[in-house]
């Protein structure tokens, strides 16, 4: 009776539901027709943009032909050349690509000399309205590695374990960690767990890395060279921070023992790299079997391009994880602030935000970000170790722990991986969920028994009792849209979604 008699009421929260969960961003909404969103104005150079192209997006069943048709028309003498796709080849989930507009997405080459942002401005400006077409141009920004405090195997290590040593001249608190050896008696990981670590790449070489390491992509050359072992190993120290091989009496341990480490290079030696590269990245790993996304990189403000590869992933099963960034004075962007991405601050060795942190309504979690020791690989440092500072070394501390939830349970979804890693979280800074710490600093050890025992899912205030209380939680949940309503796990918040929770309610779990 009670199933029957909430139909009518659920109907019009469903159908909202579900139209909220097909809309996506609309590109043209991030940052209107404005060329420019980075902190520097200048073509070919970090913070700023590719200047031999621009990305064209189109409108749902427009052809690059009729595309270039109304260009031509815009800005005559730009009508007379190819588009490319920028995803090439064609993501392998094509009903995903449709609905998060990747199949859409064009590169238009420009002349050399020309000014790639008074393109992008001009056809903006001057579309028809109503263009059929053409729905808007945008510049290829040039992100890259969140710039960090630097610094110049496992006691170092007081991420994993802080007995309050001192690490760098700075005494810690203990237990001011992530609990890791706590939870490796519960798993240290399994090599069929797939970590993307999407970055400048990471060594060949590194010996402490080397027996998780599997191939992966390079999408600024198109080939299947990840090296990271030049310059600035980035990639290679947060690889090892994920998944150094452990117990081989050797250097550090990864968040993981055994993983299934899978580089994917998108950023050059410098550490530079543009949101096309950086969208592809993210739908090669999706496609090529990813279980969880690391980036340790982002860009300043929005990037539709690569937000919306981002949606892909997250639906295509992808856990994605990024760094908050390291400017406290900015607003968290792409591919943090996508809200299908863990957004990941940094703490310090006496759990406290770390001054560098950039903060926000999308933070999801916080992770040992200062000072961090991990695997090294460069030029001047051949397969060495080194201290490195940033949301970058939060990041993969992250993506490492939802690869070893995965270990523990093949099963769980993304969706449920991140619910998990959220909910055992640590609180820290104001009670609850703030902009500072997002859900807390997470904690490795109550997320596995979290993913063993994952209790009763129609308990939603977790107080061991079954009773009213929980079901208006749940209504309130359902019809705010929250994720915490998904109990199916397919990423849509339905009339299913409800029906399950009575079931599990009746049953008393």
């Amino acid at each position: 009776m009670l199933r029957s008699a909430c139909i009518a009421v659920l109907a019009s929260v469903s159908i909202a539901s579900a139209q909220h969960q097909a809309l996506r961003i609309d590109p043209a909404s991030i940052d209107g027709v404005v060329p420019y969103r980075g902190p520097v104005e200048a073509p070919d150079v970090m913070g700023g943009w590719a200047s031999g192209h621009i990305i064209v997006l189109l409108r749902p069943g427009a052809t690059p032909r009729e595309a270039l048709a109304e260009i031509s028309q815009i800005a005559p003498g730009l009508g007379d050349r190819d588009m490319a796709p920028v995803f090439d080849p064609p993501p392998l989930h094509a009903d995903l690509a449709r609905r998060f507009a990747l199949d859409r997405y064009y590169f238009l080459a420009l002349d050399a000399g020309q000014d790639a942002a008074a393109v992008v401005r001009q056809i903006n400006e001057h579309l028809v309205p109503g263009s059929q077409t053409i729905e808007r141009a945008e510049l290829d920004g040039i992100g890259g590695i969140l710039q960090t405090p630097n610094d110049p195997s496992f006691s170092r290590q007081y991420g994993l374990h802080n007995t309050g040593q001192t690490v760098e001249g700075v005494p810690g608190v203990p237990d001011a960690d992530i609990d890791a050896p706590e939870a490796w008696d519960i798993s240290v990981g399994s090599a069929s767990v797939i970590v993307a670590v999407i970055d400048t790449g990471v060594s060949n070489s590194h010996p402490d890395l080397t027996a998780n390491r599997i191939g992966g992509w390079n999408t600024i050359d198109d080939n299947t060279d990840t090296d990271d072992s030049w310059l600035i190993s980035h990639g290679t120290h947060c690889a090892g921070i994920i998944g150094a091989v452990g117990n081989n009496a050797r250097g550090v341990t990864g968040v993981n023992w055994d993983v299934s480490i899978m580089p994917v290079k998108v950023l050059n030696w410098l550490g530079a790299g543009t949101e096309s590269d950086v969208a592809q990245g993210i739908q090669w790993a999706a496609d090529h079997g990813a279980d969880v996304a690391s980036l340790s990189l982002g860009f300043s403000g929005r990037s539709s391009v690569v937000d919306n590869a981002v949606a892909y992933a997250d639906a295509a099963g992808v856990l994605v994880v990024a760094a908050s960034g390291n400017d406290p004075n900015a607003p968290i962007g792409s591919p943090a602030a996508a809200p299908e991405a863990m957004a990941v601050g940094a703490t310090d060795n006496r759990d406290q935000i770390a001054s560098f942190t950039t903060t926000g309504p999308q933070m999801s979690v916080t992770a040992p970000g200062v000072d961090v020791y991990s695997t090294y690989d460069t030029l001047f440092d051949p397969n060495t170790y080194s201290y490195l500072s940033g949301t970058s070394m939060a990041c993969p501390h992250v993506s490492g722990l939802g690869a070893l939830i995965k270990s523990v349970d093949s099963g769980l979804t993304n969706h449920e991986i991140r619910e998990i890693i959220e909910s055992t979280a640590d609180d820290k800074g104001a009670p609850g969920w703030d902009e500072t710490f997002g859900f807390g600093r997470i904690n490795a050890h109550a997320a596995l028994l979290a993913a063993v025992d994952p209790g009763c899912p129609a308990d939603i205030d977790g107080n061991g009792v079954l009773d009213a209380g929980d079901f208006f939680a749940f209504l309130d949940m359902f019809a705010s849209n929250d994720p915490d309503a998904d109990l199916t796990g397919n990423g849509i918040i339905d009339v299913n979604d409800f029906f399950a929770f009575l079931d599990l309610f009746a049953a008393g779990c």
